[in-house]
This record gives structure tokens, sequence and C-alpha cells, in this order.
């Protein structure tokens, strides 16, 4: 079922600018409550109270499209309410945000602790390069984040979906929602930052 949910990311488009990008910060069931970060602030403002939106809400298990529109203009704190729509059909093919992001991380394997170092995140996988190659895709890991960026210690699984020369990728397989959203949030304040 592909329900809105806090913390899940939240693409908008309309005429007057091409994308604005953001997380859930609370969900009603017929509105939902959106943080965006200052990158987008111009585009939020050019938002007025009835303006039609299309929205794309990115759930755990794809894709919600909806015509939505402005319920509250936005607000000096960052924060814009829209209309919590019927989703118009589904979209399997799951897409987050991904932040191009070094970090160092473990990953156990087979009871073996290994070094890591992040290329890019989102909150469905992670491309890494580790101080070890004894990975081949399809192994299931499990990896723990100790970035202090996520307020956190994340320990979650993953599964090795490819390998390109020395980077691997891995998509996560059990992960709470929390720490989804975490990761999430994470990404947001990264491209926010980079600008």
């Amino acid at each position: 079922m592909l329900e809105a949910k806090r913390g899940q990311i939240v693409i908008i488009k309309c005429p007057k600018f091409p994308e604005l990008e953001g997380i859930i910060s609370a969900v009603e069931s017929d509105r939902l409550e959106i943080y965006y970060s200052k990158d987008y602030e111009s585009y939020a403002w050019a938002l007025s109270e009835g303006d039609e939106i299309f929205v794309k809400v990115h759930t755990q298990f794809g894709i919600k499209p909806m015509n939505s529109m402005v319920i509250c203009s936005p607000s000096g704190d960052g924060k814009l309410v829209i209309e919590n729509a019927k989703a118009l059909g589904i979209y399997q093919k799951r897409e987050f945000v991904r932040a191009a992001i070094d970090f160092r991380f473990f990953i156990k394997k087979d009871g073996q602790l290994i070094g890591a170092k992040s290329v890019d995140i989102s909150a469905g996988g992670v491309k890494f390069v580790p101080d070890e190659y004894i990975f081949a895709v399809n192994d299931f890991i499990e990896l723990k984040f100790l970035n202090e960026e996520f307020g956190k210690d994340i320990d979650f699984s993953a599964q090795i979906i490819n390998i390109f020369g020395d980077k691997i990728i891995a998509k996560y397989t059990e992960i709470s929602e929390f720490d989804r959203d975490k990761i999430a949030g994470f990404c947001l304040r990264v491209l926010s930052e980079k600008g």
C-alpha cells in the first residue's frame, strides 16, 4: 500500500517552477505538511493557497503520484501544507534522493568486520569502496553507520546488487522506517549545503 508517512521524500511540480523537493513532516488523512530546504524557498514562495500541483511521494514500496493542491501557503519556518489526494497510479521503481558524501562505516559479512568508505548514499542504498574485497553480487551483509549526522548509530541489513570496478552498490533489505527517514533527511541536508 502506497501510504504517505512522515519522513518520506516528496517532489512537487507545477507551471511556476521546475521542481520542489521536500520531506513530509506531518500526515493527516486529507493533508500533508511538507518541510523544504532553503534551496527551494523561492519556489515555495511562488505557491499560493488553491494552486494545483503534481506530486510524487516516495513511499517504502513505490512512488505515489497524485494531483494535489496547496492548502496553506508556505510559512516562514520552511513548511507547506498540501492535499493528501488519491494516487493516480503505481510506480514500483524505488527512487530516493542520492547524495555524494564521503564517510566511514562498517560492514559485517560472515562474521568478519570490514571498514568501508561511502561514495554516495540514499534512503534506498549505498555505493561504497571497502577496505577488503571479499564481496560478490547477491551477498547479504550487515551495515553499521556511525556518522554523527544521523544523530544515532544505524544498524541494518543490505544486499550487494552490483560491482563496478572498486565500487560496490548495496540495497537495504531490512531497515526501520525511522532509520530510513534519518538517512533521507541526511541526504537532503547534504544536498542543501552543497547548493
